[in-house]
């Protein structure tokens, strides 16, 4: 499946690539709402109504360009300094009008009113909406072509296209049962709302070489899985989450303490073993490149000897 993804983000990169900047404005763009955009220039102010566009926008070298973010954007450490517009899905529209963006990148999760609030003062407004990690390598290009800077989009896009692929080569001769269940959980927490197939999450568990043991939960949706789920499902490996300056080894040794000291948990498989792995929580649910390193990590975690 990466061979055929390789192949049409290829042609991507180079299609993208081909469009002289000096006519960029000609050239009309489609967003994920199926508005289609064609700007004057390159943007010299941009504002990111989302935290992954923020991270996409300072990857591809367009940071310098960026006069507002949410609230909640915090990556790079850079953003720290930029104005913000609200929360995510009350933001201010009059806040967003008076940073007068040549651009506006925004999500899906964003409040409709207030796209097409912009949109009807004349604001340009772009969408995305990735929902799997390959359409998250496609923002980069996306998100180049839009903010002027392609040739660093296709270098990021060729080298997390080629991360992706080494992954791939390592565990291209797995077979299912050779794919360990992993469930993303905690024993810490009361109720685990676990991912379901088509999430993020879930696929950086399948690019990595495992299977998502919450495979019975509404596709693109999460559900809360009961103790009794998990020990039914007895996954081999547990993921969670650490939060921002959290040590992952010190984490990892108090998350078993209170695995083993619980019913149920102290006799999953994952435990037992000690198999847990712990990633930084934004790197498994922003559609951004960091998502690709918790590919790596994980994938080496679930198959060392392969890695």
């Amino acid at each position: 499946m990466l061979h055929l993804l390789s192949a049409v983000l290829v042609f991507l990169h180079f299609f993208i690539l081909a469009i002289p900047s000096s006519v960029f404005g000609q050239i009309p763009m489609t967003d994920a709402t199926g508005t289609t955009i064609t700007l004057a220039d390159t943007p010299r102010r941009i504002v990111s109504l989302m935290p992954s566009n923020t991270e996409l926008l300072f990857a591809v070298g367009a940071g310098n360009s960026v006069v507002g973010i949410s609230n909640y954007c915090d990556y790079p450490p850079e953003v720290k300094m930029i104005e913000k517009v609200g929360d995510i899905t009350t933001m201010s529209l009059e806040k967003i009008v008076s940073l007068a963006p040549d651009l506006v990148l925004a999500s899906k999760g964003n409040s409709s009113d207030l796209i097409e609030g912009l949109r009807a003062l004349d604001v340009p407004v772009f969408v995305l909406n990735p929902q799997t990690i390959e359409e998250m390598i496609e923002s980069i290009a996306i998100v180049g072509k839009l903010s002027g800077k392609s040739e660093t989009a296709a270098r990021l896009l060729a080298d997390s296209i080629n991360r992706l692929s080494v992954i791939t080569e390592h565990i291209s001769n797995l077979e299912e049962h050779d794919r360990p269940t992993v469930f993303v959980g905690s024993p810490f927490r009361d109720e685990n709302w676990t991912p379901g197939p088509g999430t993020f999450i879930s696929g950086v568990i399948r690019h990595a070489g495992g299977r998502n043991a919450a495979d019975n939960v509404k596709a693109g949706s999460w559900a809360v899985y009961s103790l009794e789920d998990i020990i039914l499902k007895d996954p081999a490996v547990l993921l969670s989450t650490l939060r921002p300056n959290q040590n992952a080894v010190d984490v990892k040794i108090e998350f078993l303490k209170r695995a083993k000291g619980l019913n149920g948990w102290r006799n999953l498989d994952a435990v037992r073993n000690e198999r847990v792995v712990l990633l930084p929580e934004n790197w498994l649910v922003r559609p951004t490149t960091r998502i690709i390193h918790a590919i790596e990590i994980l994938a080496a975690a679930l198959h060392p000897h392969l890695f």
